[in-house]
């Protein structure tokens, strides 16, 4: 029974990363799935497998500031809630029993990006400074490549700019995304206005 429960909510997740997320956030989301199978403090068998699966995505979503306007994977709360027709406020209350349970936060190692756990990272130079981690990643990458050699400069650089490359493409596609969640965003707006306009033309009908 907790099986097929947890398989069904697995799917769901899935179907939901792969229209939305990053690969990354999706190995996020799919772990933070594979743990809640595990544990007994949360029983996935209660409860609408809808639910649960929404409020995967939520946490996800939360620890990674992916509700952020700003983040290059931004997503709301309707997006998510009507993927998986959910309400809100039971999704993000099931979403702050999940982080409970877990003990899930900010630049937690197991279901936040590399960028999101580099940022609330730090280390100590041998200098006794403290450096955000990608910072000090960063500088050690300037470091190694100002003590190279001319070819070992050639190859590191190479790599540099094809990693640029990588970067700049994988940015295109999310301003894509972006654009096409915005589209979606619109039309469901769009939607839901004519549906109450209509509700209220036949409001005014019935007392004609």
């Amino acid at each position: 029974m907790k099986n097929e429960k947890h398989k069904e909510i697995n799917d769901l997740v899935e179907s939901f990363c792969e229209r939305y997320l990053t690969e990354e956030l999706t190995i996020c989301s799919l772990r933070l799935c594979e743990k809640l199978g595990r544990i007994r403090k949360l029983d996935i068998t209660r409860g609408k497998k809808e639910i649960w699966a929404a409020s995967i995505v939520y946490v996800i979503a939360r620890v990674n500031f992916l509700f952020d306007k700003a983040n290059n994977n931004f997503l709301t709360t309707d997006i998510i809630c009507d993927f998986f027709d959910t309400k809100k406020t039971t999704t993000g209350n099931k979403a702050i029993s999940i982080e409970k349970a877990l003990n899930i936060g900010i630049g937690d190692v197991n279901y936040c990006t590399t960028e999101i756990i580099e940022s609330f990272s730090f280390v100590e130079t041998p200098d006794g400074f403290i450096l955000p981690q990608k910072m000090a990643n960063d500088m050690v990458r300037d470091i190694v490549i100002s003590t190279a050699n001319k070819e070992e400069s050639r190859e590191i650089n190479e790599f540099l700019a094809k990693k640029k490359r990588q970067e700049e493409e994988a940015e295109q596609s999310r301003r894509e995304r972006r654009t096409e969640i915005n589209r979606e965003i619109a039309e469901k707006k769009k939607k839901k206005k004519e549906e109450e306009q209509a509700k209220i033309n036949q409001r005014q009908l019935k007392l004609w």
